[in-house]
């Protein structure tokens, strides 16, 4: 069995950053941390926009995922992931990544068991996976509310020892507003839909008056299933942190519906979440607002696509807002 370090981090107080930029260079800062790694790969896998990957296997057959941070604010948000997963670790239902490596320019864990809901090919395009989007089964959905119920219990004493960043509930309904503000002349939202945003935004009664520890960014491809289709595990805490307790189930409500997310929050409260009158709605319209954050992203690092996308989802939203 090869041999590998624990978690480490190496000093990055120098401001230049050089992201490892080949299958080769991935591969030898593993090596440098005790993985003997080997893989088939050629060309980095450059799907995520955050990191360059690496697919490969160590001396026993271990497949291992290997990453590379593409900039220097990654590796800064790195520091946070590593906290996040030390962290909900142990408290989740499910897996997530166990970091065995971890410096400022390679990370490298085993690759966890089954697959994610959603795969993406550059050929076929968006593929689903053991979940159907339009009618999520009833294991799908009660694992997912076990999951999500076990992350929003973590205790604020041990969320705060972790480091965890915080993001109080007014200062989210702030960053939506300005969002909004911002994105507004690149999306060109219908009269109603802004106006349906700002009325969201200025209800008090369906704002949470809690906060939990949320995943942030659960979507689809972040999801690993079973062939039972259950939730198995968990990838990407970039965007953990402690928060409005409805942003994991916005995007819930956001792939699989209205339904979907009415028996979500029903197995949520039975499995000990802490539930409040507004959430359905108040995720529901987390969600239809989503395309301002997203606009907002794609224009601060400068990613068209990602505007595209949202455009795509402001459509869709806007139809419903009438």
């Amino acid at each position: 069995m090869t041999e590998h370090h624990p978690i480490s981090s190496t000093d990055s107080s120098s401001s230049s950053f050089e992201p490892l930029d080949s299958v080769g260079a991935l591969l030898e800062a593993a090596r440098r941390e005790g993985l003997r790694l080997t893989t088939s790969q050629t060309e980095l896998d450059q799907m995520g926009l955050d990191f360059l990957v690496v697919h490969a296997t160590d001396e026993a057959g271990v497949p291992w995922i290997v990453r590379a941070p593409r900039r220097r604010a990654v590796v800064e948000a790195a520091r946070v992931e590593a906290r996040v997963l030390s962290l909900v670790r142990p408290r989740l239902p499910v897996a997530v990544p166990d970091w065995r490596v971890h410096t400022d320019h390679v990370i490298a864990y085993p690759r966890l068991g089954d697959v994610p809901a959603v795969t993406v090919d550059p050929a076929a395009g968006i593929r689903w996976n053991r979940v159907d989007p339009a009618a999520p089964s009833a294991a799908f959905i009660a694992s997912m509310a076990g999951a999500l119920a076990a992350l929003q219990r973590v205790d604020a004493a041990s969320i705060e020892r972790a480091g965890v960043p915080v993001k109080p509930i007014d200062d989210a309904r702030q960053l939506l507003a300005k969002a909004m503000d911002e994105t507004r002349g690149v999306l060109a939202p219908p009269d109603a839909l802004w106006a349906r945003w700002h009325r969201w935004l200025d209800d008090d009664a369906v704002w949470p008056r809690h906060l939990a520890l949320v995943h942030g960014d659960l979507h689809a491809g972040h999801m690993l299933v079973d062939e039972g289709g259950r939730l198995t595990g968990i990838l990407d805490w970039t965007e953990a942190h402690l928060g409005d307790p409805s942003i994991d189930f916005a995007l819930f409500v956001g792939t699989f519906g209205k339904a979907a997310l009415d028996a979500c929050i029903a197995r949520f409260e039975a499995a000990g979440g802490r539930v409040w009158p507004g959430l359905a709605l108040h995720a529901a319209e987390r969600w239809a607002a989503f395309p301002a954050l997203g606009a907002k992203w794609g224009i601060e690092s400068g990613n068209e696509a990602v505007i595209a996308q949202v455009r795509s989802m402001l459509g869709t939203i806007a139809a419903e807002s009438g």
